[in-house]
C-alpha cells in the first residue's frame, strides 16, 4: 500500500526545503565570510599533511595570529564578576584601562587589536565563560559593558 500524502504535507515541503537551505548559508556564510575591509589578511602555507587537526595546534594558530573572535564585555561590577568584583583582574592588576579577558590558551601580556574598542588592549584576565575563540572587553561602567552587547570580530595579536 502506497502512503498518502496530504495536501497540507505536500504544501509544506517547500517551505521546509527552503528553512533548510536559508539556515545552511546562513551558517556558511558566518564560517566562511570575508575579512572587514581593511583588515590585514595572513597567508598560511598548509603543509602537505594536515597537521591543523590537534587542539594544540589550534591554539598555537589562535595565538599567533588573527582570527574571528565572539567578543562580549564586561565592568568590574558585582553584576559581571559575581564575588569577583574587587577591581583586580586575573592577573593581578587592577581592572582599569582596555584590557580584555582572553581563553587560557592566550598568555597574559598579549596584546590585541580589537576593532570598535582599542588597538591595543592587553590580555590580563580570564573567566569560566572565556574559551575558545570568544573574549571579553572591560568597560569602566555596566552600561558601557551593555552598549557593546556581543559583537563576532576579527582580532590580531599586535606584535
Amino acid at each position: 500500500m502506497k502512503p498518502r500524502v496530504t495536501k497540507q504535507a505536500a504544501q509544506a515541503a517547500p517551505v521546509v526545503f527552503c528553512c533548510i537551505l536559508i539556515i545552511t548559508l546562513l551558517v556558511a556564510i558566518q564560517v566562511v565570510s570575508p575579512p572587514e575591509p581593511g583588515a590585514d589578511v595572513a597567508q598560511i602555507d598548509a603543509p602537505a599533511h594536515n597537521s591543523f587537526s590537534s587542539p594544540s595546534s589550534e591554539a598555537r594558530l589562535r595565538v599567533l595570529g588573527s582570527g574571528f573572535y565572539t567578543v562580549t564585555a564586561y565592568c568590574p561590577c558585582e553584576k559581571c564578576c559575581g564575588k569577583w568584583a574587587d577591581g583586580i583582574t586575573a592577573s593581578g592588576k587592577p581592572a582599569v584601562g582596555k584590557i580584555v579577558a582572553a581563553p587560557p590558551e592566550i598568555p597574559f601580556g598579549t596584546v590585541l587589536s580589537v576593532p570598535g574598542y582599542a588597538p591595543d588592549a592587553v590580555d590580563q584576565d580570564s573567566g569560566g565563560a572565556i574559551t575558545g575563540n570568544r573574549l571579553d572587553v572591560l568597560f569602566a561602567t555596566h552600561q558601557e559593558a551593555l552598549n557593546w552587547g556581543v559583537q563576532e570580530l576579527m582580532v590580531r595579536e599586535v606584535e
